[in-house]
């Protein structure tokens, strides 16, 4: 053991403490974004223990101190072990947000009890080595498993680099229980050197998965709705842009604009708090209504903008009549039993690929003005010349 190696693992160590400060800020400012205060506390953990097993145990075995040895490297690898248990809940924690089963919580007593075992077998620093690389490989396939799941943007590149990452881990760690299980665990400074590059490239790709959920907040205030969750008019326009020519899809294009009906005497008569309530329960029963891939946006007031991508003419009227339908039916609270909404709905429809938004866009405003001129709670069609 030479003093570089030593204090490399002690800059490791620093390195994770300036790392923990960081993650515990990001957590606080995540508003409740699970794992990522966890994922800051369990690296520091697993670095603490690494050091004690791979610096000062070794230290101690070179100087002759066997039995303070086995005692530090007893203690750093509970350490370790339940650093890198703490790890694999971080990743199952921030992709799923939500709780940990009872599978993933047994993660720490099996992980815990293979150092257990060590201490108490007496195995010394040979026997917690083979605890802490038998932890990593389980802790790094788990961690593998869940990072698949982060597909889309912008999280997809961090997640795919923490994988290519931790492969290059499950090869090292793999290599070091085998050694550890033939007597011939020891420290290794090129090893060692590779190592902490990856966990610094994990711990780099977790800051940027961390800050990505931490914007989240202000990308939603920025491109939807507040009150309704509705796209607003700027996402929808970011949302038409990324669809450019792909807009109409296979089968066609359809674009419903939608207004309710006489909002203003609702607001007028009983207030906006109730009025608000009606633009949710109005905007609940049009999401339950059409598909995860259309477009809803509220364009301000009391009207609503529907574009569907793929779909055929008798497929949006039926979905509009559904709407105006359920609208209708609408119930509220005993207090507001008086109250009856309906909406207008004004549909443009085009089967050419190639037809532009904004020219649909118009139509379905013209046949909405059609339907509220017609005696409201109605739809109007108007056809794109093909």
């Amino acid at each position: 053991m030479t003093t570089d190696f030593y204090n490399l693992l002690l800059s490791d160590c620093a390195l994770a403490a300036v790392l923990l400060a960081l993650f515990l800020y990001v957590g606080r400012v995540s508003r409740g974004v699970r794992g990522i205060a966890t994922w800051g506390v369990a690296h520091f953990l697993y670095s603490l223990g690494a050091a004690m097993l791979d610096g000062t145990a070794q230290t101690l075995v070179r100087a002759g101190n066997e039995s303070l040895a086995d005692g530090i490297a007893g203690a750093g690898g509970v350490l370790a072990c339940a650093g890198l248990v703490g790890l694999a809940w971080s990743i199952i924690q921030f992709v799923q947000q939500r709780a940990l089963a009872l599978w993933e919580r047994a993660l720490l007593p099996l992980c815990l009890g293979f150092s257990l075992a060590g201490v108490a077998l007496g195995g010394g620093v040979e026997a917690q080595g083979a605890a802490m690389s038998a932890t990593e490989v389980i802790v790094l396939l788990v961690m593998v498993r869940h990072l698949f799941a982060l597909r889309g943007a912008p999280d997809h590149v961090p997640a795919r680099l923490m994988i290519v990452g931790c492969g290059v881990l499950l090869w090292l760690y793999g290599g070091d229980l085998l050694a550890a299980l033939t007597g011939r665990y020891g420290p290794n400074p090129m090893w060692v050197n590779l190592d902490l590059s990856i966990w610094f490239l994990l711990n780099f790709c977790m800051l940027m998965l961390a800050s990505f959920r931490a914007a989240e907040p202000l990308r939603r205030g920025a491109l939807f709705d507040p009150l309704t969750g509705a796209l607003n008019r700027r996402g929808l326009d970011n949302e038409l842009q990324a669809l450019g020519t792909r807009a109409a899809g296979e089968h066609g294009l359809a674009v419903i604009v939608l207004d309710l009906d006489h909002f203003k005497a609702v607001n007028d008569d009983q207030g906006h708090e109730t009025g608000d309530r009606v633009l949710q329960r109005f905007s609940d029963v049009v999401r339950g209504c059409i598909r995860s891939e259309d477009l809803f946006a509220r364009l301000g007031g009391e009207e609503f903008m529907l574009v569907l991508r793929n779909t055929q003419a008798d497929t949006a009227h039926a979905l509009a009549e559904r709407i105006r339908w359920q609208v209708m039916m609408l119930e509220f609270a005993p207090a507001h039993r008086n109250i009856r909404v309906t909406v207008s709905l004004g549909i443009s429809f085009s089967a050419d690929r190639h037809a532009p938004c904004e020219t649909l866009i118009r139509l379905a405003d013209e046949a909405l003005y059609d339907a509220k001129h017609k005696g409201r709670n109605r739809i109007e069609v108007r056809w794109h010349p093909a």
